[in-house]
């Protein structure tokens, strides 16, 4: 019992210090990632003597910002940048808009998008704040030809188990390609959530390298869309009054529940709380 016991204790202490938060500061911060970015071709048909290829055209950026404080009597505040072509920029709350952060980024080049964001209890119940950034471009597609499209995105949303506040994240990032009629298209989207009625949950993530491709296999060349989108957004939930989420026991509370094997009901019956997921925001 002598050599068990510290052990035990170890591990408690070890968790206690892990449900307490999985970031630094109390609240909810998220990250959304586009990096990376290489196109290239394949050529359909290689014995026939014409070149496989793309040709890059227009290509627009804009990045965005917004906060929504009505709730406390205060007001909308939107950000907008719009870089110059394949060039880099950023927009960021201002300072004195509101309680949180929120910056969109692009490194410039091709994709290379950022957004991020961090709130806490002082923004307010029902109000949110987020950040998006996007980018799209035409290219010309020579006929049998596929275009391939590859890199990395990440997207990371946390909380913490605050008393009486819930946050809800969503953390975005899609690419997706289409020919100039909407009718075809090649799409990856994926997304980390944290949502109010999986209240006990306090980080999600992905991080994947990916590739997609868009054939050409006429005769003609043919018009394509690229487009690419990073977005992150929190908002501050209530928590409901009847049938929703207790208060959250702080983490030394935890280790008393384990240590009685009390926490197991507990835990089943907090999976009843509603709620509805972020989406995204007007712009």
């Amino acid at each position: 019992m002598k050599t068990v016991l510290p052990a035990v204790l170890l591990t408690l202490a070890a968790l206690s210090t892990t449900l307490a938060s999985p970031s630094a500061l109390a609240g909810a911060d998220g990250t959304t990632r586009i990096d990376n970015i290489t196109l290239g071709v394949i050529d359909l048909t290689p014995g026939d003597g014409a070149p496989a290829g793309y040709t890059l055209g227009y290509a627009e950026s804009r990045l965005l910002t917004y906060l929504n404080t009505v709730n406390n009597g205060g007001s909308y505040t939107q950000t907008s940048v719009f870089p110059a072509p394949y060039g880099a920029g950023q927009a960021q709350l201002p300072a004195n808009a509101g309680p949180g952060t929120a910056v969109a980024s692009t490194a410039g080049g091709i994709g290379n998008l950022t957004s991020s964001a961090a709130a806490d209890a002082t923004l307010g119940t029902g109000n949110y704040l987020g950040a998006e950034g996007t980018q799209q471009l035409s290219l010309t597609l020579a006929p049998h030809s596929l275009l391939t499209v590859g890199g990395d995105l990440f997207t990371q949303v946390r909380r913490t188990l605050d008393p009486g506040v819930q946050y809800a994240l969503f953390g975005w990032a899609s690419v997706f390609i289409t020919d100039a009629d909407g009718t075809t298209t090649s799409l990856l989207t994926r997304e980390s959530a944290l949502n109010t009625w999986d209240p006990l949950a306090t980080l999600a993530e992905r991080q994947e390298r990916f590739l997609l491709a868009f054939a050409n296999p006429g005769d003609s060349a043919l018009l394509l869309n690229l487009r690419f989108l990073a977005l992150t957004d929190i908002t501050v939930s209530p928590v409901p009054l009847l049938g929703g989420v207790a208060p959250v026991p702080e983490p030394g509370t935890y280790a008393l529940l384990l240590s009685g094997l009390l926490l197991t009901g507990t835990l089943a019956r907090r999976r009843a709380a509603g709620g509805q997921r972020p989406i995204r925001r007007p712009c």
